[in-house]
Parts: C-alpha cells; sequence; structure tokens
C-alpha cells in the first residue's frame, strides 16, 4: 500500500515486492524512483516507522533497500525514503546523522567545493550548487508484519500455527483423473440429449412400430461406442484437453481438480503424470497401465493381434482389450436394480400386456397409453425385443460371482452359483472405514496420517477384484448399461410424467428417478428413495474402477493411498452415507459384511409393517 506525495514535474516512488502482510523473518526489497533527474546525484536515507515508540529505525544506502525483518515485531509498518543532494550550498545544514554514523558522514555532505586543482591560465569559476529536483521525502509503503515464531507480542504471547500435511504428487492421480472423466461421459445427463437428438428430430422422429425401439436400441450403442470411458491414455488426454480449451467448462474443470491433486491442474502437467504413470510393452510400442503390463507379461508367449491385418491363425490378445479397456463396472448396475428401476419398468411392461400379477387390484389399472403418440411404438418394440435382452437371473449371477453380491426376490432361483466373491464384500467396506479413519487423522493438524493400513486394504480388494474379472466380465457390464440407460430414458418421457405424476419439487439427479420413487409408492415396495441407489451405483463405479485398473498389487508406498483417499474423498464419503441411508448400516464406524439385499429386505419389510 502506498501514500502518493508528487510534485508537478517529478514524482519520488517507493516501491515494495510484497503488498500482502508478510511473516517475522522475510527479507522485503524496496526501490525508489524518481521520474528526472539524476539519481547519481543524491544521497539515500530509508526511514522505516513501526507501530511502537521504539520501532523507528533509519538506514543509509541506495535506491534499494532490502529491510530484514527477523525479530521485528508485528504490526503495521511505514517505510519511506528521504533523498538529498550530494554537494550543498554554502551556509546550508547538513542533515541529521542515520543510526550508528561517524565523522565520515560529515564528510559525505561537503559545505563548500572541492579546491580545484592547480593549473595554468585563469582559475575557472566554482559550479553552481545543486538543488533537490522535486520532493525531498518520497511516496509512503504501507507494510503489515506477522509475528513470526519466537517474536511474542508485548505480553509475551508466541503465536503458534499448525498446518495440514502437504500433498506430495503421484503417478496414479492420472488414472483417476481418466476414471472421472470417462465415467461422467456415459451419464444419463449427457445419454438423454444425444438420444433426444436423434429420436424426437428429423425423419427418425417419423419410426413407428418395432424400428422406433430399434433405432432407440442402436442409438444408445453409438453412444456408448463413441463416449464409454476407455482407460486408453491418448483418448483420454483428448477429452481433458476439450474440457480445458472450452471457456464455460475449464474453470470448473481447473478447479476441481486443483483441489483434489493439492496443485494446478495444467494439460501439460497432466500429460507429464500420463507419461509416467503408462507403462510401455516391449516390443510392441503401445502404452498400457501397470496393472495389464502385468497380466500381458504372464501371457507373453501369446501375440497381440494386428489392429487391421487378420492373423494366421485367428488366436492372439486384442490389443485394444488391453490397450483400452472399459471404464465401467457392474456394481452400477446393481445399485440401480436394488433401487428398483428394472422392477418399476416390468410393472409398467406387465400393465402394457394386461398381464395381471398375483395379488390385490393393480395399481396400474388405469394406464392406458394411447396410440398417437411414440410412446406405445416404444414399448411394443421394448417387449418384443425381450428374448435378446438379459435375464435378472444372467445379472444376478454375476453380480455374485464379482462382487459377491446377491438378489433376493421371486425371479431369483434358489440354486448356488459356481464361483463368489464371498470376501468382497467386507474387503470394500474395510477400505471404505479405513478411509474414513484416515480422513479424521489427516485433517488434525497435530497428527501426520498412515496411509498404510488403507494400502493394505486396497491391495486386498483389488486382488479379489481381478478374480472376478472373467467370463462374462468383458461383455455383460457394458450389455446392461445399455439395457438400463433405455429403461432410465423411456421413463423419463413426458408420457410417464403424466400418468405417474411424482413430486415434483423433489430435486431429482435425473428426470427418470422420481417416476420409480412414484412406483414404490404405488405398489408398496419400499419408502427409501432411489437417490441413494444412484449415487452408490455412480460412485461405487468410480471408486472400484480406480482399485481395479489401479497397481496396487505390487505398490508399497502409503502416499499413493493416502492421495488415493484424498482425491476420492467426496466420492467415499457419499458412497458411505447413501449406504447407511439405505441400508442402516454406518460403515464409518464399524465393518459390515452382511449382504446388502438382506438389508434392505429387513428395511422394507419394517416399513411394510409400520
Amino acid at each position: 500500500m502506498t501514500t502518493n506525495l508528487t510534485v508537478e514535474g517529478n514524482e519520488f516512488t517507493v516501491t515494495g515486492n510484497h503488498t500482502r502482510p508478510v511473516r517475522a523473518g522475510t527479507v522485503v526489497t524496496f526501490t525508489a524512483s524518481m521520474s528526472h533527474g539524476d539519481p547519481d546525484a543524491y544521497f539515500y536515507r530509508w526511514h522505516v516507522e513501526g507501530p511502537f515508540s521504539d520501532s523507528d529505525r533509519q538506514y543509509p544506502g541506495d535506491m534499494v533497500f532490502d529491510w530484514d525483518t527477523d525479530k521485528v515485531r508485528g504490526g503495521l509498518y511505514r517505510i519511506y525514503c528521504v533523498r538529498t543532494p550530494k554537494i550543498r550550498e554554502e551556509g546550508e545544514e547538513p542533515p541529521p546523522p542515520a543510526d550508528g554514523a561517524t565523522d565520515a558522514y560529515e564528510e559525505a555532505f561537503p559545505t563548500k567545493l572541492p579546491p580545484k586543482a592547480p593549473g595554468k591560465g585563469k582559475t575557472p569559476a566554482p559550479e553552481p550548487a545543486l538543488k533537490a529536483d522535486g520532493p525531498s521525502r518520497s511516496t509512503v509503503w504501507e507494510l503489515f508484519v506477522e509475528a513470526g515464531i519466537g517474536s511474542g507480542d508485548r505480553g509475551g504471547a508466541v503465536p503458534v500455527s499448525l498446518q495440514r500435511t502437504a500433498l506430495e504428487p503421484t503417478p496414479g492421480q492420472v488414472l483417476w483423473m481418466i476414471i472421472r472423466n470417462r465415467t461422467n461421459a456415459i451419464g444419463f445427463r449427457q445419454y438423454k440429449p444425444w438420444v433426444d437428438k436423434v429420436m424426437c428430430s428429423g425423419p427418425a422422429g417419423d419410426a413407428r412400430g418395432p424400428d422406433a425401439y430399434a433405432l432407440l436400441k442402436r442409438t444408445t450403442d453409438v453412444f456408448l461406442m463413441h463416449e464409454t470411458g476407455v482407460l486408453d491414455s491418448d483418448r483420454a488426454m483428448q477429452s481433458i484437453d476439450e474440457q480445458l480449451s472450452d471457456p464455460q467448462r475449464q474453470l470448473k474443470l481447473r478447479l476441481e481438480e486443483a483441489r483434489r491433486l493439492g496443485g494446478t491442474a495444467q494439460l501439460d502437467d497432466i500429460r507429464q503424470y500420463r507419461d509416467n504413470y503408462y507403462e510401455s510393452l516391449v516390443d510392441e510400442g503401445v502404452l498400457v497401465l501397470p496393472y495389464l503390463k502385468l497380466i500381458r507379461e504372464r501371457l507373453n508367449d501369446i501375440p497381440l493381434k494386428p489392429s487391421k491385418e487378420l492373423p494366421y491363425n485367428c488366436y492372439g490378445i486384442l490389443k485394444s482389450h488391453i490397450t483400452g479397456p472399459l471404464a465401467i463396472e457392474l456394481i452400477w448396475s446393481y445399485w440401480h436394480e436394488e433401487g428398483m428401476l428394472a422392477q418399476s419398468l416390468n410393472a409398467i411392461m406387465n400393465r402394457f400386456e394386461n398381464r395381471r400379477v398375483a395379488g390385490a387390484r393393480d395399481p396400474l389399472v388405469r394406464f392406458d397409453l394411447d396410440p398417437l403418440r411414440p410412446m406405445s411404438n416404444l414399448l411394443w418394440g421394448w417387449t418384443s425385443d425381450e428374448y435378446r435382452r438379459l435375464t435378472v437371473r444372467r445379472r444376478s449371477f454375476e453380480y455374485e460371482h464379482e462382487y459377491g453380491l446377491r438378489l433376493i426376490g421371486r425371479a431369483i432361483p434358489d440354486e448356488q452359483v459356481v464361483d463368489r466373491r464371498s470376501k468382497f464384500i467386507e474387503s470394500f467396506h474395510n477400505v471404505l472405514h479405513l478411509a474414513h479413519v484416515f480422513f479424521k487423522e489427516d485433517d488434525d493438524t497435530t497428527v501426520l496420517a498412515d496411509g498404510f493400513p488403507l494400502l493394505n486394504a486396497l491391495r486386498e480388494t483389488h486382488l479379489l477384484l481381478a478374480e472376478g474379472a472373467h467370463n462374462q466380465f468383458g461383455d455383460l457390464p457394458s450389455s446392461a448399461r445399455a439395457e438400463m440407460l433405455i429403461m432410465e430414458w423411456l421413463l423419463a418421457r413426458p408420457e410417464m410424467r403424466e400418468f405417474m405424476g411424482g413430486r415434483i419439487m423433489v430435486p431429482y439427479e435425473e428426470e427418470w428417478m422420481d417416476r420409480v420413487d412414484t412406483m414404490k409408492q404405488m405398489q408398496g415396495w419400499t419408502d427409501v428413495t432411489v437417490t441413494h441407489f444412484r449415487d452408490m451405483g455412480v460412485y461405487g463405479e468410480q471408486i472400484l474402477l480406480s482399485i481395479r485398473y489401479g497397481d496396487w498389487s505390487i505398490l508399497n508406498d502409503p502416499q499413493e493411498a493416502a492421495n488415493w483417499a484424498r482425491y476420492w474423498r467426496p466420492e467415499l464419503q457419499r458412497y458411505a452415507h447413501a449406504y447407511r441411508a439405505a441400508t442402516g448400516v454406518d460403515l464409518t464406524e464399524r465393518v459390515n459384511g452382511a449382504m446388502p439385499s438382506a438389508l434392505l429386505q429387513r428395511r422394507g419389510g419394517a416399513a411394510r409393517r409400520a
């Protein structure tokens, strides 16, 4: 901060390299400048005026002054410079000496001109004395000094500051950025405008009968092919680059990623992280995730299939599967199914086919869809294509194979599956529990949070996920995602809102969600809102992808686990809250390995009895 003092025709100013408060012990540099005149024609004396009677100081020097604030007490200080001509007129009093000045100071301010050297001829007349050109005192620079450690105030109090542990970057952070970017790209908010543009405008809007549903199905497949989360380094960098180049999206992305990464989110830095994390396959010239490189080394006797040419024996590893695995987890479908998405549309289809299920009067008896709007054609195509879709039994078997999660209901058979991940639920919930323990320690500035217990839990869950990545793992998750996206789009249609109604003032994340909650109330299934199941599906998918494709099996650095928890903290806390709201189990307090479907059935029965 400066206080201006100017004279017409000249200006003598002081500027400092710090405008904000500084901690005691900081060296602050001040520079004096004048608009015209010879700077070498003056002596300079710097004045520092403090908030206390004994804090004023003077320092002789030149136009640049370095003020060491070591042992300076806190308060507001005023710094300015006084200039004095080096040659004075006769009779002019010299300026008072600065602190610690000696007799040499008087020699610096002569009272008369020095004698001329003897020479031949006439002695030249003495040169005129110099006078100050403009004000002798500069502008004032105000600076607030904060008391440092060990420099107490007048009462002897010493300020103490505790700060959080600094974040050290780790290579795996770029993978987490890519996972968030790719999973968000296939969300319903992006899917609905894509489908609406095809189905509701142009010649495609005239499709009728089975052709209308076939078009919807092809459009969904194209959307997933175009936007599906592929953990390919080049494609992911292209998507992030597009967002950083968009003025409307770049600020949000930079701020959000900067908070998660603990630093700036520059594209060059992200590329550098990518180059350091992805590894190249020997003699094959492709970049892969470290986890998939380990798998490739186990199959080094099998060649990669060329991308364009057919091999002679039609045998080999698909390059696209190892360089760009899909960022889709089946747990997204599991939680949406537990949220009654598929059951809601099935109830509507039973009424559409005029098929009565066992029980009392059908709550959908007044569901009469007129043939004048395209919704009836879409439902007709959906019904006709039933034999092509995944059954609830197939999905249930795969839920158990990958996660050990079992559905409960009349449509689920009692036979046992061949292979199930019986320890996954407990292991995953242990990760969530230890993450919240880490958050508590990390927020405590008196504690250095240890990430090693969390690292061990991540390694255990990573290995369990890898055991379930076989058989239908490569195709069923993407097929289930396509079918459930279509379910959501059908439920989000205006015709469904007209018939089913709903609570308009409830802020649902996506348009289809209020239809599902309304169906639950009509059928008397449960009073738990679908919002919590949607959150567990979306955030659970991102969390598991970061565990599945991370290099946790060989990592031994607790800092990587600590950064993982800090980066995914919003998702981890949102998932734990949604799980408690849906099942009644608080994973932050203790590890609970009970089957979620059993907990949901218990809560649903209690709600019906109430």
